[in-house]
């Protein structure tokens, strides 16, 4: 599988000759557009232009939608995709939106939406175990950190991939990464000179580390 980070909550994953595209951003989000094809695009909501902006992806993919998704999910082009509906306020009001997961070439992944409170236990067992987390790190606007770092020991991922961060040029009010991080001193860190890497499921870190991806727009 390889993995290349757009920025934000956007990623591509290549695997099994497909690429998924999940929660594209609009350019009005500071970073570059997107501008690629995607057999697959994820939205986590369909109404908020940082995370499902579908103009930016070139072609016409299938769309898994899972602010709408059935409790079962659903499955396309082989692949089994679930969520978690989840809110982004604490007060579980606003935007619900969905937590999703999906398992493909062997390798369990779950993306955290726009998630904004802390996890019941209910709402991470469908998630403990997974292989590879991608995290909202930001804090305003999503899920507080101290509560990121209580759900990542709670799912208990072999790899943390930190998103939805402030990078320098992100049009929010969001946190940068080095928030996250002093939270978790003594997690181990890898730094990718890269937005893209090669992941490989018997080669997966154990116990749980964090990688950091550049962005790729």
């Amino acid at each position: 599988m390889q993995l290349t980070w757009y920025g934000h909550a956007s990623f591509l994953i290549e695997a099994r000759g497909l690429r998924i595209i999940t929660d594209p951003f609009s350019p009005e989000s500071g970073y570059d557009p997107i501008d690629e094809s995607a057999d697959i695009v994820t939205l986590s909501q369909d109404d908020d232009r940082f995370h499902s902006h579908v103009a930016s992806i070139k072609g016409s993919p299938t769309l898994v939608n899972f602010r709408t998704l059935a409790p079962q999910g659903i499955k396309t082009h082989g692949i089994h995709f679930q969520a978690v509906p989840v809110w982004e306020d604490v007060n579980r009001s606003k935007n619900p939106n969905g937590m999703f997961y999906f398992s493909v070439d062997g390798i369990r992944l779950a993306h955290m939406g726009d998630l904004g409170h802390p996890l019941t236990e209910a709402e991470i067992e469908p998630l403990r175990g997974v292989d590879v987390l991608f995290a909202l790190a930001g804090g305003n606007h999503t899920i507080a950190l101290d509560a990121l770092v209580d759900a990542i020991g709670r799912i208990r991922p072999r790899l943390v991939i930190p998103m939805h961060y402030q990078v320098g040029k992100v049009k929010l009010d969001i946190m940068p990464l080095s928030e996250l991080l002093a939270l978790i001193p003594t997690m181990p860190v890898t730094w990718h000179d890269s937005p893209t890497i090669d992941l490989f499921a018997d080669k997966l870190p154990e116990p749980t580390q964090v990688l950091v991806l550049k962005h790729a727009r």
